[in-house]
């Protein structure tokens, strides 16, 4: 945990370091929890680690599901941008020769 002194954000107004700490905070981990409840979370959130995680702890089907359809769509945006192939084309124009370079960059 980290002290005021230590923090590297920056807080609006109003707020600081204080307001984001939680001394008494516990982690959970999903092993924690008896199979028979893991298990079934395994098998309704097809062993997507987020959807598990918050069907464990909040005993929530519709929020661990939403949490998976939210992970399935970050995976996707990020193979989409990953594969966009740039094409950007420019002509500048020199005015002291009054000729155009073209520049293509991929």
């Amino acid at each position: 945990m980290t002290t005021a002194q230590e923090s590297i954000f920056k807080y609006a107004d109003g707020y600081t370091h204080a307001n984001f700490v939680q001394e008494n905070f516990t982690p959970k981990f999903p092993e924690e929890a008896n199979a028979t409840l893991r298990a079934e979370a395994e098998q309704k959130c097809n062993k997507n680690l987020q959807c598990v995680f918050d069907f464990i702890f909040t005993g929530n089907e519709q929020l661990a599901r939403e949490t998976e359809r939210t992970e399935e769509l970050a995976v996707r945006a990020n193979e989409a941008a990953s594969t966009f192939n740039c094409k950007m084309k420019m002509i500048i124009w020199r005015y002291l020769t009054k000729r155009y370079i073209e520049l293509n960059y991929y």
